[in-house]
């Protein structure tokens, strides 16, 4: 697993449009947002994370959403294709910065959405993938092709759990927690075909956004506040689970993982 996470700081964050059914038009407290934020890249940098950081185009109020930014495996990133215009933009902007920084960087044809790693989890030689909401089933594949990765794709079926990663996380190649009521019938069998140890979300965990935490070395868990019933499940599990509040964000229908690229 990498060591190394890209971040954007929420200078220019705010609910300026409506792309999801969490984004009701509250209004953002940035200066409570920025201190949220802080407590992310403090905690990572805390961990031996190495924090990489993009800056915030004025106009792009999601660019603090990294984890959409594409999916990367070594020095290759295929780029999001964003289904919705108000997101497009941020991907020349997010181009530029990977070949900066000496990245391979491959675009899919426009006609397939792709949303990276909102909706991808690269495990070893594996791709579990998300689509039917924001990304496209052609999608997925190209990009799987493309970074030479094994596809497991997972049929999104509940338009509040838009992206695979606020309804699945996958804490190592043995054990997940994950939302069912995300998903269709054929992809909880594929779930359980490829991964020994589900564990399942209820409402009230998975609205709290708990499969939108940030993973790391398998025993660490940054969780955003509200889940209660899966920190049981995962100390059980010799887990540790550090919470950050993540209220102004999650106006956005965000959080921690979707801040979080790993690169």
């Amino acid at each position: 697993m990498s060591n190394t996470v890209l971040l954007c700081a929420p200078i220019h964050f705010d609910v300026i449009y409506s792309i999801n059914p969490w984004m009701i038009g509250e209004p953002v407290n940035s200066a409570v947002a920025l201190e949220q934020w802080f407590r992310l890249k403090d905690t990572l940098e805390e961990w031996g994370v190495d924090v990489k950081l993009i800056g915030q185009v004025g106009n792009l109020p999601d660019m603090v959403f990294t984890a959409n930014a594409g999916t990367v495996r070594g020095n290759k990133v295929v780029l999001s294709n964003f289904k919705f215009p108000e997101r497009q933009p941020e991907t020349d902007v997010y181009e530029r910065w990977f070949k900066k920084e000496g990245y391979e960087t491959y675009r899919l044809p426009k006609k397939y959405s792709f949303e990276g790693c909102g909706d991808t989890v690269v495990s070893e030689d594996k791709m579990f993938a998300g689509y039917g909401v924001r990304s496209d089933l052609g999608g997925i594949r190209r990009a799987a092709k493309i970074l030479d990765l094994e596809l497991i794709p997972l049929k999104l079926s509940h338009d509040s759990f838009y992206h695979l990663d606020t309804c699945f996380c996958l804490l190592n190649n043995q054990c997940a927690m994950y939302y069912p009521g995300a998903f269709t019938p054929s992809a909880l069998k594929k779930l359980r075909k490829h991964i020994p140890d589900l564990i399942p979300l209820d409402v009230h965990d998975a609205a709290h956004f708990a499969a939108n935490s940030v993973v790391y070395q398998e025993n660490r868990v940054l969780m955003p506040a509200g889940p209660q019933k899966i920190v049981e499940e995962l100390d059980i599990r010799g887990v540790e689970v550090t919470h950050i509040n993540t209220s102004e964000f999650l106006k956005s229908g965000g959080s921690l993982q979707c801040m979080t690229l790993w690169i």
